[in-house]
């Protein structure tokens, strides 16, 4: 292509940025040069479990990645309704099943670890790798020019900066500092108003991780079904997370528990911290054998606190976009964290290797970008939020309410799990095709104004 080499800097080597860098290399076909830099020493993933929904695997699939992906999960997805997560009431003395999800695909769960296997060992040569490079800052010049500046002292320049850089992103802090500064003397509201998304805030919401070994829980339990299909258990305490992943050698266990006058409040003290299990254990003291069981297995936890960004007005600005968590984080209660960083990848990807864009007039790319990709992640991010609100019956659904039952009751969880079902719709409804549709529509219409 003539013109100049686009240089995409590609800040974080989790999920989202190495899929956007697979992207790149798929689709580009034009002089482009990218960069990952990751903060470690080494491309690692945080967390343990992860599903993959029938959107997700759409992109898996383009990429060429659904093979070996495949060999990684419990359950591979085939072509058919396929049922994915149970439903139980557990925080009784004798739980019980209420309800089975079945859903197009099912669900494939895996390790976090195991994916970001499969997404490096594809990465070709073409794309730089470089580690221990842990953002400070960045700035932008006059042409557009981003020049990026690391924790030792060394910079970088890029025509396109993408922080991938997760919930506590750097990206997003300096991004956000310089639209605020920006408004400054303009408009103090709107000033302090971009301020509020410098940080991200919390939940409210703990979540308690661990491991739980499947030969030690069936040596206890051989009749406890945890490490051959996935359970969601509801409690008005919390709730709980549980399904097989590593080929079901491990149960990844999540516990959730809510404080939702903390919600909104600024994060104090670590994200993650290594706590007793006791700490855990006590939340679920009174909850049935099943679930006893399971914490009887457990020999260390973590409790991580759940963040977000919500209502984060842009997710793009000059030569610079925001990808993943940096963008959206939101709670796990969908099960789509990764797959929406996946889908910014997808869309933010196809754009920046589109033939159309050059170094000249890549921030129209990035724009339709931050059009396409933000309602969508917004709605998951309110989806999530309301769903986990659910599971420990702190939401009721109008549907509910004009039927004048008790969430608790037969007809009430029969509501409650229709409005759950329409809410988890979206994990197989529509595909990331249809967005990037609609961004190559846009990009199309964009170029043919200039040309």
């Amino acid at each position: 292509m003539p013109g100049k080499t686009l240089r995409i800097a590609i800040c974080g080597g989790g999920i989202g940025g190495l899929t956007l860098a697979l992207v790149l290399q798929k689709f580009s076909k034009k002089d482009i040069k990218v960069d990952l830099y990751e903060a470690k020493d080494k491309f690692a993933e945080i967390g343990a479990g992860l599903n993959v929904w029938k959107r997700t695997w759409c992109i898996i699939q383009v990429l060429g990645l659904e093979k070996s992906m495949g060999e990684m999960a419990v359950h591979p997805p085939v072509e058919e309704p396929t049922p994915s997560f149970t439903f139980r009431r557990s925080d009784l003395p004798e739980g019980y099943e209420f309800h089975q999800i079945v859903s197009p695909y099912g669900t494939a769960s895996m390790h976090r670890a195991d994916m970001l296997k499969v997404l490096t060992d594809n990465l070709s040569e073409d794309i730089g790798t470089h580690f221990e490079k842990r953002l400070v800052s960045y700035v932008q010049d006059g042409s557009g020019i981003v020049t990026v500046s690391f924790a030792d002292g060394t910079t970088a320049e890029a025509d396109i900066l993408v922080g991938a850089d997760g919930l506590k992103s750097v990206t997003r802090e300096v991004f956000y500092e310089h639209l605020a500064n920006d408004a400054k003397g303009r408009d103090e509201s709107e000033a302090q108003h971009l301020q509020k998304f410098i940080q991200p805030t919390w939940t409210g919401m703990y979540a308690y991780r661990t491991l739980v070994d499947s030969e030690k829980l069936l040596k206890i339990a051989p009749d406890n079904q945890a490490p051959k299909k996935a359970f969601l258990h509801f409690g008005k305490s919390g709730y709980v997370v549980a399904y097989p992943i590593s080929k079901g050698r491990f149960v990844n266990f999540v516990s959730l528990v809510t404080h939702p006058e903390k919600e909104g409040s600024r994060l104090e003290g670590p994200l993650v911290k290594e706590v007793p299990v006791d700490e855990l254990k006590r939340y679920f003291e009174g909850w049935e054998p099943h679930m006893q069981q399971l914490l009887s297995c457990v020999e260390s936890c973590s409790r991580w606190t759940v963040c977000q960004n919500r209502d984060i007005p842009y997710y793009a600005s000059g030569h610079v976009a925001l990808l993943g968590d940096a963008a959206h984080a939101m709670a796990p209660s969908l099960g789509a964290g990764a797959g929406q960083a996946m889908e910014d990848a997808y869309v933010l990807g196809r754009l920046l290797a589109h033939d159309n864009v050059t170094v000249e007039n890549v921030r129209n790319a990035l724009d339709i970008y931050d059009i396409v990709r933000k309602p969508i992640a917004s709605k998951v991010a309110d989806l999530s939020r309301m769903c986990g609100n659910s599971y420990n019956f702190h939401y009721v659904p109008d549907s509910i309410k004009e039927a004048g039952v008790e969430v608790e009751s037969p007809e009430g969880l029969k509501l409650l799990c229709d409005f759950i079902y329409s809410a988890w719709s979206f994990n197989w409804t529509g595909t990331p095709e249809d967005e990037w549709a609609q961004a190559e529509k846009m990009l199309n219409s964009a170029h043919g104004m200039m040309s």
